[in-house]
């Protein structure tokens, strides 16, 4: 059965992580003959261009607290996608609360914690939207998440892992420069770390860094940044990874880590916190996940491995070769096949 699919996500204030695995998601499977159309809502501050993709409906959509909510839910029912689908995924969690209040078959699809972690907003605003979320995703179908450790963190919503994957990038060689720059990209924000990345490689004066991202920590990061770390804002792939002899993953909140496989795929060498949730299928090797998966509290780790990866080129190529072989298990193939299984059950569930 091909079953009509309609994925939604707004309001995003990036084209980046949920924003690029849902056009990918459904382009591929379009390509493959499936009837999957995406509705994104993006903020007019958001780098990059408009979606002209096949299937992909996108229109601008800012964040306004509750009464942004309602907006969204009158504005999802003028897409004929989203009324016409069999079966609608929700990929943030306000587009979770908009279809909390709207009578269409819909699953939440987790693909981050749906509400701040402790420390990264006031104790009352973390309340009150756990409890919007909370009583939103009861209402959905079905729960998913891209990995067991989101899963755990998202307590007993969830009900289903479904494994996210990519595009693999044109160029498959194993990369192992001689010299290069460590690279770190992701939005500046707190549970980002950027912190973290500006002490390691301010430790290693000879070595270079570089930020890529947007974010309210921006302006902080460009005051602290050490000589050697470069605050270069938003860029396309081609540029970020263009001289990168390893990519610095530092979160104390990643879902899964889109950044991470892409580099991965690329056979660039990947140094991750431990919270990130693609490092146990990218690291199967036990001392390479000891070496390479560090909690974020310990930076003189993250300073020893860095500086085997910027001086030992037969450690580089151990580390990109391995970690490339695991990422081509996280393709686009998978991922469709995930989603489409999952939705099947979901489907045959409502008869």
């Amino acid at each position: 059965m091909n079953s009509r699919i309609c994925f939604v996500a707004a309001p995003l204030m990036a084209r980046s992580g949920v924003y690029n695995s849902t056009l990918e998601a459904v382009s591929h499977a379009r390509a493959r003959g499936l009837h999957w159309e995406a509705v994104v809502g993006v903020s007019a501050r958001a780098a990059g261009q408009p979606s002209t993709l096949d299937g992909v409906h996108e229109f601008r959509a800012e964040p306004g607290g509750l009464s942004g909510v309602r907006a969204l839910a009158r504005t999802l029912t003028e897409f004929a996608a989203v009324r016409d689908a069999d079966l609608v995924i929700s990929m943030i969690p306000q587009t979770d609360m908009a279809l909390a209040t709207m009578d269409y078959p819909w699953v939440a699809y987790l693909r981050g914690l749906p509400w701040p972690a402790r420390g990264e907003s006031s104790a009352a605003r973390r309340v009150i939207w756990k409890f919007l979320e909370s009583r939103a995703l009861k209402k959905a179908l079905d729960v998913w998440a891209t990995t067991p450790i989101l899963a755990s963190e998202a307590g007993d919503a969830v009900r289903r892992l479904v494994a996210p994957g990519l595009r693999p990038p044109a160029e498959l060689a194993v990369r192992s420069p001689q010299s290069g720059t460590f690279v770190w990209a992701a939005r500046y924000a707190l549970d980002k770390n950027p912190d973290l990345f500006l002490r390691a490689v301010a430790a290693l004066p000879t070595a270079k860094g570089i930020m890529y991202g947007t974010g309210p920590l921006e302006g902080m990061m460009r005051s602290d940044a050490p000589p050697n770390v470069t605050i270069a804002g938003w860029a396309s792939r081609e540029t970020v990874w263009a001289d990168a002899l390893a990519y610095v993953g530092t979160s104390t909140r990643e879902a899964f880590g889109r950044s991470a496989v892409e580099a991965a795929m690329l056979g660039i060498p990947v140094v991750l916190s431990d919270r990130f949730g693609c490092a146990q299928f990218l690291f199967t090797d036990t001392r390479l996940r000891k070496e390479c998966v560090l909690p974020p509290s310990n930076t003189a780790a993250w300073v020893e491995t860095l500086k085997r990866l910027q001086s030992d080129s037969g450690y580089r190529l151990e580390v990109a070769t391995h970690v490339q072989q695991n990422s081509a298990q996280l393709t686009l193939d998978s991922t469709v096949r995930e989603i489409s299984n999952a939705s099947s059950d979901v489907l045959s569930l409502l008869g």
